[in-house]
């Protein structure tokens, strides 16, 4: 059976994100930080999505298209905005404090719930 700790390296990836929040609110934000963002959150979601198939884990369906949401939201303000302005930066950060704690204490709670009771080693 997996253990809790075997959880972390979701819950250390969530801990970047959120640094990296911490990190948008902090400076002026520019293409690298964004850049990084998104890069970030793919390999996180890639690796998410892996592991949801080895476990055959039955809500994968849902819970890549909230990933792929977030993907398109993502390239969405990209598209609208122009430049990494302020209003681009404030937009941003909330946008990802409050999807992030939504799909971390939703989507991704039931996923841990599922971990923790399946029989996957």
């Amino acid at each position: 059976m997996i253990k809790t700790s075997e959880l972390i390296w979701q819950d250390t990836q969530h801990q970047v994100l959120l640094k990296m929040i911490d990190e948008i609110n902090a400076k002026e934000l520019d293409a690298s930080v964004f850049r990084r963002l998104c890069e970030y959150a793919e390999m996180h979601f890639v690796m998410e999505e892996e592991y949801m198939q080895q476990l055959n884990y039955p809500f994968i369906d849902e819970h890549i298209l909230a990933h792929d949401k977030f993907r398109a939201e993502l390239k969405c303000m990209r598209l609208e905005h122009h430049s990494y302005d302020e209003i681009f930066r404030i937009a941003l950060s909330e946008f990802l404090s409050e999807w992030l704690k939504g799909h971390i204490f939703g989507i991704d709670k039931q996923l841990e719930d599922f971990i923790l009771k399946s029989n996957f080693k």
